[in-house]
């Protein structure tokens, strides 16, 4: 890709990129959220026409007008979010829109079934073809994705954060499955936040900053340092979570919560605390959230705020003593993308901005206006859809939420997951200063970076059951995660 540019009504994406692919290698794309990655990713597989601009595939000019254009050359895009249809078999999802036929139309099921299952022995899966997509792993998603991309011919597959939902052993497979592809001169873009990924199976990798062609080097010759401040253009340095003992007021009680997901947990949280949980993916870590959030009803067990005993049973009760919630999925389950900003970070709070039905507009937009400017949210204003923000600013406006709903105790699920580097040390950064303001924090997080940088304390759980507390988590990281893999 030469010279490749792409503007969007007042902003430019892209100017005059370059993007070389080797064959058989795995080229990693990294920037900042709003880099243009994935303008550029979308423009190699179809989605939107480039500007201005050349694409040579194999020494010959190509013109990629849509997704057809790009399969057909050979080009086939993991999404983050996975496009497998859920009440098909797996191996309908493979050969949808491209099933084998006989003479007359007649589509040869057993053949299907049998050229999948050769598709997933080749990618080291055991599995039946015949299995509905909606019973799969995400992990095993990913990899029917991936046989997808093989059973249509292609060279080049497009990864975009293809880690993100899935496990410590799924991600260890997806990397061996990666290496089985290179050996076979497969060409792979590996799109990740996570950096300790790119040096796990990265040859090359080209950084953008700001819609523009910062770097492109082999993964060899750059440390992480350099490579973080290639990304953000700023250097970003480790900061120490110092652990300091204070005296501090019990502000949360949770006693037995016990459900079908979580096992007769008990834990307090005082004000101003930052707690950790830390857990293997299906230990329980957001089925407990959800569980003191009132979204999952418990079967025994109690909650106190300040000493009193509350019953809450629904999130609008927890939203009515002070509670927040910042959930893993933010596109489905924390905002609507369609709403602007300042619907999005209103919605819990209108009441205290309206009178007899009427809403105080002119207030609002001045305390979204101040929001923007204390979480440093890039947008060119407060109506502005939600959806056009890079996920961390997303998730910013998410966090503005229950700051301008004044809550006291805030509940973070995978707070920086698929943000980038940037956008995480400015959320990190919010979350103490609110800490020190005297809000309470859970943060249930799969990075143990994360948890040992900004927490005071860390629970680990396993299979349901808090198993292990450590109060200066700095001191104890191979201890965690041992606990957090074996219970």
């Amino acid at each position: 890709m030469k010279q490749v540019s792409k503007s969007f009504p007042g902003v430019k994406a892209l100017q005059n990129v370059n993007f070389t692919l080797k064959k058989g290698e795995v080229h990693c794309l990294i920037g900042a959220n709003g880099a243009g990655k994935s303008t550029l990713m979308k423009i190699l597989s179809g989605v939107y026409t480039k500007d201005e601009g050349d694409i040579n595939l194999e020494g010959q000019p190509v013109t990629i007008k849509t997704p057809l254009d790009s399969m057909a050359l050979g080009i086939s895009t993991i999404y983050q979010e996975l496009s497998l249809v859920e009440e098909l078999s797996l191996a309908e999802n493979i050969f949808l829109g491209n099933y084998l036929k006989r003479k007359g139309g007649i589509i040869k099921w057993r053949q299907i079934n049998d050229e999948a299952k050769r598709l997933f022995s080749l990618l080291g899966v055991s599995v039946s073809p015949t299995m509905q997509a909606s019973q799969a792993s995400m992990g095993l998603k990913q990899m029917t994705e991936i046989a997808k991309a093989i059973a249509a011919e292609c060279k080049i597959i497009i990864m975009d954060e293809p880690s993100t939902a899935l496990s410590n052993d799924e991600v260890l497979k997806l990397f061996d499955v990666i290496k089985l592809l290179k050996e076979q001169e497969y060409t792979i873009v590996y799109i990740s936040h996570k950096l300790e990924e790119l040096y796990a199976i990265g040859d090359r990798v080209t950084v953008l900053r700001n819609g523009k062609w910062v770097i492109t080097d082999e993964m060899k010759n750059l440390a992480q340092p350099d490579l973080i401040r290639h990304i953000t253009g700023r250097t970003i340095e480790k900061k120490a979570n110092i652990h300091t003992e204070t005296k501090r007021e019990e502000f949360l009680k949770v006693k037995g919560f016990t459900n079908q997901k979580i096992k007769n947990v008990s834990f307090s949280v005082s004000k101003g605390e930052i707690v950790g949980l830390y857990g293997l993916v299906g230990s329980g870590r957001t089925e407990l959230l959800r569980a003191i959030y009132g979204a999952d009803p418990i079967q025994t067990g109690e909650l106190q705020i300040d000493g009193k005993k509350k019953s809450i049973t629904s999130p609008q009760k927890a939203v009515e003593v002070g509670m927040g919630l910042v959930p893993e999925n933010r596109k489905t389950e924390g905002a609507n993308l369609d709403l602007s900003i300042l619907e999005n970070a209103f919605l819990p709070s209108l009441h205290s901005f309206s009178k007899n039905s009427f809403v105080n507009l002119r207030k609002m937009k001045q305390v979204m206006k101040d929001m923007i400017e204390k979480l440093n949210i890039k947008t060119s204003g407060s109506d502005v859809p939600l959806r056009n923000l890079s996920g961390g600013n997303q998730q910013k406006v998410i966090i503005s939420r229950w700051l301008i709903n004044n809550s006291r105790l805030l509940l973070f699920d995978e707070p920086t997951q698929g943000i980038d580097i940037g956008a995480k040390d400015e959320i990190y950064s919010i979350m103490k200063e609110l800490s020190n303001g005297g809000t309470s924090i859970i943060m249930a997080t799969s990075e143990i970076e994360e948890l040992l940088s900004v927490c005071d304390r860390v629970l680990v759980m396993f299979e349901g059951k808090l198993i292990k507390e450590f109060s200066q988590p700095s001191h104890y990281k191979s201890e965690i995660m041992n606990i957090a893999v074996s219970g």
